[in-house]
């Protein structure tokens, strides 16, 4: 799995000192991938999908929106991707689309994309991991109970 390709500027002292050179070291997630496996890559950043065609296996994208390029591209050729509309998380394989439980809701635009865009992450790999879309909705609602009780807690 990649999210981004950000945060060159921190590793300076490991010689990656511009955003080709990290991505250079994000693309052997991917090159040592085999045909039976899975990348999950993040469809809205684009040094990020642009890592797709060096994976052995298939390819998931993940993304806020299901009209990322990246995704409609991926759908276009028959590809796996997740995406969110209307709050709801969708996994899709070319055209075809299927809805998680109607409960599994991605967290309220106040709670921040970088949760949802995570959330979105882990559907991918669970997905990869060929886990029944009713278990994925299952596990998002735990995890969103979870923080929900966490943040209770904390006040």
């Amino acid at each position: 799995m990649v999210t981004d390709a950000s945060g060159h500027e921190s590793l300076g002292e490991f010689y990656i000192d511009d955003a080709d050179k990290l991505v250079n070291v994000l693309r052997t997630q991917i090159d040592v991938i085999l045909p039976d496996g899975f990348a999950v890559l993040n469809a809205a950043d684009a040094k990020v999908a642009e890592l797709a065609p060096l994976c052995d296996g298939a390819v998931i994208f993940y993304g806020l929106s299901e009209t990322l390029p990246a995704i409609v591209a991926h759908r276009a050729a028959g590809g796996r991707a997740v995406f969110a509309r209307d709050g709801r998380v969708f996994l899709a394989t070319g055209a075809e689309e299927e809805r998680l439980d109607e409960l599994a809701m991605l967290p309220a635009a106040g709670a921040g994309t970088l949760q949802a865009e995570n959330i979105l992450a882990a559907v991918g790999a669970a997905w990869a991991l060929e886990m029944s879309p009713d278990l994925i909705g299952a596990g998002i609602e735990t995890f969103e109970a979870e923080q929900t009780a966490a943040r209770a807690r904390a006040h």
